[in-house]
């Protein structure tokens, strides 16, 4: 299953870079962020309490803590770091979710330029969904799939998008196994863990 994750991943990443590359540091100095007036977010919601995340870059693998593994049914799995096109990124094994292997990726979109880049290029993603907050932040889920699966459900894979920053998102990806009970809903499930994503980087430890 990880050759579908790895090509959504680079699919989104790649279109980040063409918007050049922005900061990763975290902060939580709202007076750092772009001003409404100066900066065209097409169409994307600003973020009104930009989280810090810096810590989280430097070791991706503590965006998720056992008991938040334990709660996602991902049982004691270990976590495999790696600094991807988009940025610093943690996959985990879903060994617990299903009979067959199911991956959990999240990255810090650094060479990104924000969820505004993502809204630029919703209409050349094969899929863009606005969702509501999560945890305060807003989120869309919106990536390129192969043609023969134009949609998540169909491709069993979703990508979630959380803006942190302005100029910052944080990228949940999930790409499920044949027997895997989340089949039917991949965003719900890339929505949970997000979820705990932002829970960690509020709590900022």
């Amino acid at each position: 299953m990880r050759p579908k994750l790895a090509l959504t991943n680079a699919a989104l990443s790649a279109v980040a870079l063409l918007a050049g590359c922005g900061s990763g540091a975290g902060t939580t100095d709202t007076s750092e962020q772009p001003a409404t007036s100066s900066v065209d977010m097409h169409g994307a919601p600003e973020v009104q309490n930009p989280l810090d995340t810096k810590a989280f870059q430097q070791k991706p693998c503590a965006t998720l803590k056992p008991a938040q593994l334990r709660g996602l049914k991902m049982g004691d799995t270990k976590g495999e770091s790696d600094d991807s096109t988009g940025g610093p990124s943690c996959t985990w094994t879903d060994r617990f979710a299903g009979p067959s292997d199911s991956t959990v990726q999240v990255t810090y979109m650094v060479n990104g330029a924000g969820l505004k880049h993502v809204y630029q290029q919703k209409d050349v993603f094969e899929y863009f969904r606005e969702l509501s907050q999560i945890e305060g932040y807003p989120a869309v889920a919106g990536s390129s799939l192969a043609p023969q699966t134009p949609t998540p459900e169909e491709a069993g894979s979703c990508d979630v998008n959380v803006g942190v920053k302005n100029d910052l998102v944080v990228l949940t990806q999930i790409t499920l196994g044949d027997d895997s009970p989340y089949q039917g809903d991949p965003c719900g499930r890339a929505r949970d863990v997000a979820t705990e994503v932002v829970k960690t980087l509020k709590a900022g430890t």
